[in-house]
């Protein structure tokens, strides 16, 4: 707890607004007043008084965010912390947003509280969350790496990775997929990004990979508004202006994206003409709705579920799938959709491959694991190569036996996932191959 002379000063910092009416005084949108209504929420959260926190709160706000919720989110975030020692608040007033960061160490680690304030300084949204993990640069005789900042407005953690012994080395930017992963694109045990990166070093080529944004700020979700720019775009654009200043090929750069990265490569490719080429790592052509349909109708296909169930899963599915596809800019609305708001689901619209195939002025190459139970080999792969026939600066190659990771596939379930292992080196070799000659053998 704050000592009660350093909680008076903040408290005598707020800036009120009145006037002769008995209506709440209006409080000032400063930077005194974003700090010192920081802290008292945080006090009253070190010291489960949550009846205080609601009086700060939008109208909006205390709709949604109840006692219990406040209760409940607290106790999981802190459960295993000990006890309480410091806080630290910083604040941030950018052109969109007014930020109040509030960091509470305790024995054994940090919370972070993250407030979003509107104009009459009441806060709209609210997010617990713990701070996230820099991954450390790390060096061995092959390899040199240097730990970077990447994006806008607020960076996000990223690594270069050069080989030993080349000078201006080609490079290729790593792309994740979706969902919210740090630099290693890590899940479960596997890190796929930190052996493709260290792997093709080995191979003379350099790569840059960066936390996805919600993993470096992921109070933004719910206070930021879900859009490819904020998840992709902005960032990859800030690493192609950054590579000017850092010891690579500019004239090789290269692409490698997987999963929803690898759906989005041709787009990030037709966007940036300064790009040479992409690999789309189990990425798909089709909608991500229509894979979502496959992933959610095997999922309870596999639970056993009777076939009226199935079938409703279907139906609901189609019907989503239907309002997706015909979007159209005015009914891209913030309502949520398959965890998504439309409007996020116009903008993949907008960026499907078939887009931007033709008009692509770069080599392609398209890798998929044949065990792979989210991007489907049967499917998705199919239909790259139904959508590429004819294209020349395109080649195609699958693996057998290989899972969504290119690691090897077991019981193709997300249990494979929970043993450590690498990319497959194949994989990696064909990559390199592939970047330094433009050449991999086609077929399996």
């Amino acid at each position: 707890m704050l000592k009660k002379i350093s909680k008076v000063l903040l408290l005598c910092a707020l800036v009120l607004v009145t006037g002769c009416t008995k209506k709440e005084p209006v409080i000032e949108l400063t930077d005194e007043n974003i700090k010192a209504i920081s802290v008292e929420v945080a006090d009253a959260f070190v010291n489960s008084e949550f009846k205080n926190i609601p009086q700060y709160l939008s109208k909006e706000a205390k709709e949604e965010i109840t006692l219990q919720n406040l209760t409940q989110s607290w106790n999981k975030v802190t459960e295993n912390l000990g006890s309480y020692q410091t806080m630290k608040i910083d604040v941030h007033r950018l052109a969109d947003r007014d930020l109040g960061y509030v960091y509470m160490t305790f024995k054994s680690g940090i919370v972070k509280l993250s407030l979003s304030f509107n104009q009459e300084m009441k806060i709209k949204g609210m997010y617990l969350n713990y701070p996230s993990k820099i991954v450390e640069a790390v060096n061995a005789d092959e390899y040199t790496e240097q730990n970077i900042l990447v994006g806008v407005d607020e960076m996000i953690n990223g690594i270069l990775t050069l080989p030993v012994g080349v000078d201006n080395p080609p490079v290729a930017i790593l792309v994740q997929g979706s969902g919210v992963s740090n630099l290693n694109e890590e899940a479960y045990a596997m890190k796929p990004f930190e052996d493709i990166a260290h792997g093709l070093a080995k191979e003379g080529i350099a790569t840059i990979r960066y936390d996805k944004r919600y993993y470096g700020y992921p109070e933004w979700d719910g206070i930021r508004e879900v859009s490819l720019n904020w998840e992709y775009l902005y960032d990859f654009a800030s690493v192609i202006h950054q590579l000017e200043d850092m010891p690579v090929n500019h004239n090789q750069i290269y692409v490698i994206g997987h999963s929803q990265g690898g759906m989005l490569a041709p787009r990030l490719a037709y966007d940036h003409p300064e790009v040479k080429g992409i690999i789309s790592l189990a990425g798909t052509p089709r909608g991500l709705e229509e894979v979502m349909k496959e992933q959610q109708y095997n999922a309870v296909v596999a639970q056993g579920s009777n076939e009226q169930m199935v079938q409703g899963v279907v139906d609901l599915a189609d019907k989503v799938i239907a309002e997706i596809q015909s979007l159209t800019k005015e009914t891209a609305t913030d309502k949520v959709v398959n965890s998504y708001p439309l409007s996020y689901w116009y903008e993949l619209n907008q960026s499907r491959p078939y887009i931007f195939m033709n008009e692509l002025k770069c080599d392609v190459l398209i890798l998929q694991g044949e065990s792979d139970f989210q991007v489907f080999y049967d499917k998705d792969y199919q239909e790259w190569m139904k959508l590429t026939s004819g294209m020349d600066n395109v080649q195609m190659k699958s693996y057998p036996g290989l899972s969504h990771f290119f690691t090897p596939a077991i019981n193709n379930t997300v249990e494979d996932y929970k043993t450590p292992a690498n990319v497959d080196e194949k994989v990696i070799q064909d990559m390199a191959s592939w970047i330094l000659n433009r050449k991999v053998e086609k077929g399996k």
